[in-house]
């Protein structure tokens, strides 16, 4: 195996991670559903009977108890709640995993539970939740939570933490769109905002060190009905369960239709 391989599967490898023990609980109370999505288990944590059915899609390492306070909220607010575990995470199945994966299992998802009403998602959750939205999912609004908004700027950031050059960077790029079969400049949030007519609410902390607020920025400026909330002092995870984050997530999801102008 020649380096350049070794870095992608590095690249595309995600950290199992732990489940935060505050959202044990809550997980313990949904229902335990799977199907299988490209040949692996994918995991689905159920609560509620509400009319509206919202999705939830954790970030890159992360889990369902990452975004299950959000969840709980929403079941309390009347809403059918659904976590995905994606591909490579928490207890569904695979080893390497990507925006595409995501992507699959939140179409997946959508097949199995749809038709959903909202999707809240987290980082590159909230990259792949568009990535599927341009394929065809239909949702009345989003919530992205310090989203990934540029895969230019996330490959920039694995070049600093793999501490390689930029040449090498980018022949570990190409090999990554040769195994996912897209090019990334072609499925970049910002290229495919414009022709969205689901209403989003950004929530970005101003000095998130995983994806820089600018790029939200960007997103919502080219998204036709779109609000970006900045914070301070939330970090890229913490901001999940803030109390007034996650009350204004439940107001924006159950609240009428058409609160931000049309375009």
């Amino acid at each position: 195996m020649d380096m350049t391989e070794k870095l992608r599967q590095l690249a595309f490898t995600p950290m199992r991670t732990q489940r935060p023990s505050a959202t044990k609980e809550i997980l313990n109370q949904a229902s335990t559903e799977a199907e299988v999505v490209d040949g692996n288990k994918v995991v689905h944590y159920v609560w509620g009977e509400g009319q509206r059915r919202v999705l939830l899609v954790h970030g890159w390492s992360g889990n369902a108890g990452h975004v299950a306070v959000l969840a709980d909220a929403l079941v309390r607010a009347g809403c059918t709640a659904v976590i995905v575990d994606l591909p490579g995470h928490g207890e569904s199945e695979g080893k390497e995993s990507s925006v595409i994966h995501f992507a699959k299992a939140i179409e997946a998802a959508n097949d199995r539970y749809g038709p959903i009403h909202a999707v809240v998602a987290h980082s590159l959750g909230a990259a792949a939740t568009t990535y599927a939205m341009s394929r065809g999912l239909a949702v009345n609004k989003a919530v992205f939570f310090n989203p990934i908004s540029s895969y230019t700027t996330l490959w920039r950031r694995s070049r600093e933490v793999m501490q390689v050059p930029p040449e090498t960077i980018a022949e570990v790029r190409a090999r990554a769109e040769e195994w996912l079969g897209v090019k990334f400049d072609d499925i970049e949030p910002v290229t495919a905002a414009p022709g969205f007519s689901s209403e989003l609410l950004i929530v970005h902390d101003e000095d998130d060190t995983e994806s820089p607020v600018s790029d939200s920025e960007a997103l919502v400026n080219a998204w036709p009905r779109a609000e970006l909330v900045k914070v301070e002092n939330l970090g890229h995870t913490r901001v999940l369960r803030d109390e007034g984050m996650v009350r204004r997530t439940v107001d924006f999801v159950t609240g009428a239709e058409g609160v931000l102008p049309s375009p």
